[in-house]
């Protein structure tokens, strides 16, 4: 797969998955609507000062932890929904080995969500030097990860050992893949800085939680395309239970 196929790939994909499951991405969507109403409730769009002063406002942090792990939760019914050839049916199927071992997964991303949030925070060394580890690990990892939701187990180890050849380019691909959609949310989030008056800053707020529930499913699927791009997916999916 080019960079310009797994571009277009993972925007075309993540956008079906997103029409075709939106009681699954309506998890982050509602996630991040509560985090916009702290964020209203404390001043945060109130203008560039009450932007900066809310910016590390407790409950606003712990509600953006929980939006990380509503973005990570809903990566086992994307990576089922890929696997499938966009098998709906099998995004809402639980598996009991595929549960248990994606919640290894989920435990692992969920670790290293709060590190970054509230240990290794700050451009201080550590936090510098965890966000660039951040940012080679996770494409490193993503055969463990995409593995999981099908009921397979690729240590992050083997992982690591399948795909470190191959770190250039994915972690231009992660950054690369993910921009358009993180500058329209940004985007989003800066206007209703500015817009004048509530039901404008909520119009742009809700609009912003609808890209959210969006970019959810584009990183899960940016992390398939990373475990499969060199690697037959048949490796992964053999033996995916399908229902008609």
């Amino acid at each position: 797969m080019t960079f310009w196929q797994g571009f277009k790939y993972v925007h075309r994909e993540s956008w079906a998955f997103f029409l075709a499951c939106p009681l699954i991405v309506a998890i982050p969507i509602v996630v991040e609507f509560v985090q916009h109403v702290v964020e209203m409730q404390i001043g945060m769009y109130d203008g560039p000062s009450g932007a900066e002063a809310a910016e590390s406002n407790a409950l606003r942090l712990q509600v953006g932890f929980a939006k990380t792990l509503a973005l990570s939760i809903i990566g086992y019914s994307v990576i089922r929904f890929l696997a499938g050839g966009r098998d709906k049916t099998a995004s809402y199927r639980l598996e009991r080995r595929a549960v248990k071992l994606f919640a290894l997964v989920f435990a692992l991303q969920a670790l290293l969500a709060y590190l970054t949030l509230f240990v290794f925070t700050g451009m201080t060394p550590l936090g510098i030097g965890f966000t660039v580890f951040g940012i080679l690990f996770a494409p490193l990892v993503a055969r463990f990860i995409a593995a999981a939701p099908l009921g397979k187990l690729i240590t992050p180890q083997a992982s690591i050992r399948q795909l470190w050849r191959q770190l250039p380019w994915l972690v231009v691909f992660n950054l690369v893949a993910v921009l358009p959609l993180m500058v329209v949310h940004y985007g989003l989030g800066i206007g209703a800085i500015f817009a004048p008056g509530d039901a404008f800053k909520w119009v742009l707020l809700v609009v912003d939680s609808l890209v959210v529930g969006w970019l959810a499913a584009l990183l899960s699927t940016i992390t398939w395309v990373m475990a499969i791009r060199k690697d037959p997916p048949s490796e992964l999916t053999e033996g995916l239970t399908r229902q008609p």
